[in-house]
């Protein structure tokens, strides 16, 4: 009659069978080598990003980016096939990452602009009491964006500018540009319904171009009260004032 075996866990089982637990130990190791692969795969992405926003994509290479993940060579050809494959997935990272500081400043101003009745709205001095505030939310955004966020600013210019990109990513640039002009259509909605998307594609080049020109400046030259001005009469061409 053949032998049982004990599992210590109260359980017995016959020759030549796995018992739970041996199955649990082997699953561990599985598990723990996954995880790592994840975590391995997330690092090169970020430093192909720190790559593109120092160097450009023409300074993404292999040994680059291990170099700024601090990963053996090896690791950036074993999970991406090229070059080409870890710029595009390290850039729908960066898609995907959102802006919730924008949803945030413009939910903000939503609600503000829902609490005048539609009549207010045409309203010349009320329309220039909503020019001062929004130019005053707007400022304060790009600002931030200029001193905190830099290096996604440049990730993002690039992303719109450069010529090089495979149609893959440029359709994912597209894409990234469309839900950024969407709530400025929706703003730009309040004082324009004929063609809000037309000022809020002027509107979106006004910012960008702030943001963007502003990267090559000293921080302690980057200057707020300047980017509120530039913003309060753009928005306020937008919202009929002749001259805010």
């Amino acid at each position: 009659m053949p032998e049982t075996t004990h599992t210590g866990t109260g359980r017995e089982t016959k020759p030549g069978r796995t018992s739970p637990t041996d199955h649990k130990k082997k699953q561990k190791p599985v598990a723990s080598r996954r995880k790592k692969g994840v975590l391995t795969r997330r690092k090169i992405l970020r430093a192909t990003l720190a790559v593109i926003c120092r160097d450009g994509l023409r300074g993404v290479t292999h040994r680059s980016v291990a170099a700024e993940a601090g990963v053996h060579l090896s690791l950036t050809t074993y999970y991406f096939s090229d070059i080409e494959e870890m710029i595009r997935k390290a850039l729908q990272q960066f898609c995907e990452m959102g802006q919730p500081d924008l949803e945030n400043s413009l939910e903000m101003t939503v609600r503000y602009l829902d609490s005048f009745p539609a009549s207010q709205l045409r309203r010349i001095a009320v329309r220039e009491e909503i020019c001062d505030r929004i130019a005053t939310l707007a400022a304060r955004h790009v600002f931030n964006q200029i001193i905190n966020n830099a290096d996604r600013l440049a990730i993002e210019q690039i992303l719109f500018n450069e010529g090089r990109l495979s149609p893959e990513v440029r359709q994912m640039a597209a894409e990234h540009r469309r839900q950024l002009l969407e709530p400025l259509t929706k703003l730009c909605r309040y004082f324009n319904r004929r063609d809000p998307e037309i000022n809020a594609e002027l509107l979106f080049g006004a910012i960008t171009s702030m943001e963007y020109q502003s990267l090559t400046l000293p921080r302690e030259d980057v200057d707020l009260e300047r980017i509120a001005t530039l913003l309060r009469r753009q928005i306020g061409w937008l919202a009929g004032l002749k001259c805010a």
